[in-house]
């Protein structure tokens, strides 16, 4: 991912099909292309001047003490949700999908590498292993022979550096006039998906794989964190998961399925061109991936829907990143992935659900 920056003080959001702020620019976690969205900020200054001599010359034509309404806005109600601006309710999406996430990092001993658990409302759900240095050597060798593929991903690496949204939209035929909550819906994925992946990269402390060997120049900014796992493909996966579910609830494109494969090579493609890029071993891909099944999960679950949270443990060995291995139950255990045998499921929250119920009403408009 690219650069980070908290909630406040940036600009330079590019636009999604003139619906400005959902997947363009930068990629930064705080909110994500939320920042900003739909806050008023302020006139020109011909404009101030204007509104306030307008003010204080019709300001006698209005009575004294009076109120535009007596009514009161529902107390604490998601209906009220819908009269905030988007940048607003992102916040929200954030909080209340942070509140529920801690991390348990266990260090290492003599008979296993460090780890950390993920877990969410108390129940673990996630178990990464620390690769050790030897593994990422190995690592490094995937990673040389991928950068043959550079050229001709050049743009596609590029404009991927903040969330790849409009690669989905591609796929699925999404307008920013009749998707709007769709897009709401994939952006508050995708802000989820990089906190959770910061949490934990910040405890495993993986270094980038141009640390490791001097050969492996990226063709991009080497990031400013861990390398285990990779967030692009934490967002991918979990963008995948919530989509597919999203597909199945319209239930109105007919080659449904057939988009539905699409999307899971795009997000296979998604995340292996950050290894393609210099800036993530394959392995990361396996992790982020895994994590990003999770998120996607969770967030059907606070968007009111019941879906199994499969949890699982990943302790990776050296092999390279395929999609059909990582989906295939007895490859991806050869491969190290395998579920701890535990399955929960997660109350829905008000915001979640509001904007699940907004997205779903969208099916007329596809």
């Amino acid at each position: 991912m690219a650069q980070y920056g908290g909630f406040g003080g940036f600009g330079g959001f590019g636009g999604f099909g003139g619906f400005g702020g959902f997947g363009g620019g930068t990629n930064f976690t705080g909110l994500g292309g939320f920042l900003g969205r739909q806050d008023p900020g302020g006139y020109d200054a011909a404009t101030t001047l204007g509104l306030q001599s307008v003010a204080e010359g019709l300001r006698h034509l209005t009575e004294a003490g009076a109120s535009p309404t007596d009514q009161e806005l529902p107390f604490s109600n998601p209906a009220n949700l819908s009269g905030l601006a988007t940048w607003v309710r992102g916040s929200l999406y954030v909080s209340e999908f942070l509140a529920g996430v801690s991390a348990q990092p266990h260090d290492a001993t003599e008979s296993e590498a460090a780890k950390v658990g993920l877990s969410f409302d108390g129940k673990s759900c996630l178990i990464l292993h620390r690769p050790d240095q030897s593994l990422l050597r190995e690592q490094c060798s995937y990673v040389a022979d991928y950068a043959t593929l550079r050229a001709e991903r050049t743009a596609e690496i590029t404009s991927q550096l903040g969330f790849p949204t409009a690669y989905f939209a591609m796929i699925l035929g999404l307008h920013s006039a009749q998707n709007a909550k769709t897009f709401e819906l994939i952006t508050a994925t995708q802000v989820a998906a990089a906190h959770a992946a910061m949490i934990v990269k910040s405890h495993l402390a993986v270094r980038r794989p141009d640390q490791i060997d001097a050969r492996l120049m990226p063709m991009i900014p080497t990031p400013g964190h861990g390398s285990f796992p990779s967030a692009h493909a934490t967002e991918s996966y979990a963008v995948l998961t919530v989509l597919e579910a999203l597909l199945k609830d319209w239930n109105c494109l007919s080659d449904g399925d057939e988009r539905i494969d699409v999307m899971r090579a795009l997000a296979e493609r998604i995340a292996v061109n950050r290894t393609v890029a210099g800036v993530h071993y394959p392995i990361d891909s396996w992790a982020g991936a895994t994590l990003g099944r999770i998120v996607g999960t969770i967030v059907l679950n606070r968007c009111g829907l019941i879906k199994d949270i499969t949890a699982m443990d990943y302790a990776p060995a050296s092999h390279d990143f395929f999609d059909e291995d990582f989906r295939d139950p007895t490859i991806a255990t050869a491969r190290g992935l395998a579920p701890t045998g535990e399955t929960h499921h997660l109350p829905s929250t008000p915001t979640f659900k509001w904007l699940w119920e907004h997205a779903s009403d969208e099916a007329q408009k596809v």
